[in-house]
């Protein structure tokens, strides 16, 4: 277990005890993926420090969208304040052609089943502050910026990290190393430093490229008065120069152009050439003001492993994807939800090691989904072959649509199957969060409710009675919540949630329609808000101990046929 000891950067801030002490995780690299992991990891009390190379956040807008599903992890994690404030709900969004000519207009205006907005657009600095606010509070994890890892070394029962402060030295385009060194162990290590990984490149992991390379100019703007543009967001679909345009917030704009393989980058780095690619919206130096510009390389790549041992790679340092779907930045932050929640109840002693396993076997081939669908939506509109450009323009105005694409849902992993191995509906989707209704108070399921494990969420009857008491001991051992939400029309019933919150209504009969259009009755959420099951209360304990076989880290022989309990160990405070 990490020591008490703590000693103090220049800064002044509580920097962890280094040496001897084991943390139950090292995080590297303090970006949106990173913090979003160190938070999680302070919400659920567990000992961990994070390292950046960088001596402070970036302090800009590095990433523009969000959907509905991170609004919920901000949400759980107390970080959607200060988002939501900033944020910018997006209604549609609209490609036009060289000429103004609206070609398609995607409707973005739709609640998720998170309970947000579906899309959202916001100033990634306010987003990674929110959540570095969150670790700042805890007593259990620890930020230090300015230190660099620069080399790894895996034990038996832990990692051993060397790290190097760093410092900036004008006119250098990242810090510099200093001698100072530091050496700390953690049971696990999570890498979350990029897509040029330098931890990916000490273990030797190769990635595949899924053949998608160009360079991007990519400009954003502090918004100095309102002005008005054609669409709010969406692309110029124009061959000469494609073009994204984008709000940051409220209170930023983005734009990106598509550079030819023949153009040097360096040209496009001088301030006026920003204001003659500005010149076509009408923009200039009263309405705005650069606050970067930069060119970057779009990619898709893919890591062929996410795991060495007990280094797990998440966000760029796992996959790359182009921006046309809003969704690398999305994806970074599922991955480092999905390994929260594993590694947590492996290091409880809830589950076998092998568990996180399915770290790589679910998140794979989610990104790989979203990858092919972020390619296939930069296709079309950014043709940059004049003769195809007409025709894609004649095929718009012909009444051609491309089909929305699906959200994509987990297909393997930790899931309640069918007999054939394929997830058994709703298995695998995103669960829903609805507004309720407990005492006098209404808001959202996850603001009144705690859902940090599993929840099992009844529409009928008290799911404990369905389970009997072994079996919901051994879910309450997963850190499993049980709940019954009525609809505002039936009479109280006795939950067995959190004392004091039994009585939980549903005001706006999103949970009776969700549970009717999919033929249930009861189901068993994961920690990362995803479905692992659901059944008509009769099958409730089948689909318990599918999850607890699943995950517990003892599988036991049944005590009998209708109340099988696994065998675990528990710690001495009742944890298992």
């Amino acid at each position: 277990m990490p020591t008490g000891r703590r000693s103090h950067n220049d800064a002044g801030t509580s920097l962890p005890a280094d040496g001897d002490a084991i943390h139950d995780l090292l995080i590297i690299g303090g970006g949106s993926v990173g913090l979003t992991l160190g938070a999680t990891w302070a919400m659920l009390g567990r000992a961990a420090v994070v390292f950046d190379r960088q001596p402070s956040l970036y302090g800009l807008p590095r990433v523009g969208h969000i959907d509905h599903e991170i609004m919920r992890i901000l949400q759980q994690l107390g970080a959607e304040g200060p988002t939501f404030e900033d944020a910018y709900a997006t209604e549609s969004y609209t490609w036009i052609n060289a000429e103004g000519e609206t070609l398609l207009e995607f409707p973005w205006g739709e609640e998720g089943i998170s309970g947000w907005h579906s899309d959202y657009m916001q100033n990634s600095a306010i987003l990674e502050r929110s959540l570095l606010d969150g670790i700042l509070r805890s007593q259990t994890v620890a930020h230090m910026p300015g230190w660099e890892v620069v080399d790894l070394v895996q034990h038996d029962d832990h990692v051993e990290l060397s790290v190097q402060r760093t410092r900036t030295v004008p006119g250098e385009p990242r810090p510099v190393l200093t001698a100072e060194h530091r050496r700390f162990r953690g049971r696990y290590v999570v890498a979350c430093d990029g897509a040029n990984s330098r931890t990916r490149q000490m273990l030797g992991i190769d990635r595949d490229d899924l053949g998608f390379n160009e360079k991007w100019l990519v400009i954003d703007a502090r918004i100095k008065r309102p002005f008005s543009l054609a669409f709010d967001s969406g692309q110029v679909c124009d061959p000469r120069r494609p073009t994204t345009v984008l709000p940051l917030g409220k209170d930023h704009r983005r734009w990106e152009w598509h550079l030819r393989p023949e153009e040097n980058p360096d040209d496009f780095l001088r301030p006026d050439k920003a204001w003659e690619l500005l010149a076509p919206f009408d923009v200039t130096e009263h309405d705005v003001e650069p606050v970067r510009q930069l060119v970057y390389t779009f990619e898709a790549r893919i890591a062929h492993r996410w795991r060495s041992g007990r280094v797990f790679l998440a966000g760029d340092a796992a996959h790359t994807m182009p921006p046309f779907m809003g969704q690398g930045m999305c994806s970074g932050m599922r991955d480092a939800r999905n390994l929260a929640w594993k590694l947590d109840l492996v290091l409880s002693g809830a589950a076998d090691e092998t568990l996180l396993d399915s770290y790589q076997v679910e998140r794979d081939p989610h990104v790989r989904d979203w990858t092919v669908i972020s390619l296939e939506s930069g296709r079309i509109p950014c043709i940059i072959d004049p003769e195809e450009a007409r025709k894609r323009d004649e095929m718009f105005r012909a009444g051609f649509r491309p089909p929305m694409p699906d959200f994509p849902q987990l297909v393997n992993g930790i899931l309640h199957r069918t007999a054939d191995g394929s997830p058994l509906a709703p298995a695998g989707e995103l669960g829903l969060q609805g507004r309720v209704r407990i005492a006098d108070r209404i808001d959202l399921f996850d603001r009144l409710l705690p859902t940090t494990g599993f929840t099992v969420v009844s529409i009928t009857d008290d799911p404990c009675t369905a389970l009997g008491p072994r079996r919901t001991a051994a879910l309450e051992r997963l850190g499993c919540h049980f709940y019954t939400v009525r609809s505002a029309a039936s009479g109280p019933n006795r939950s067995s949630g959190t004392p004091g919150r039994t009585d939980i209504v549903d005001v706006d009969g999103t949970y009776a329609e969700y549970f009717r259009t999919r033929g249930i009755d009861v189901v068993i959420n994961r920690p990362d808000f995803y479905v692992f099951g659901g059944s008509d209360l009769s099958g409730l304990a089948a689909l318990a101990d599918d999850l607890l076989d699943q995950t517990t880290a003892v599988r036991s022989t049944p005590a009998s046929q209708d109340d099988r309990v696994p065998v675990t160990a528990v710690r001495d405070d009742g944890h298992v």
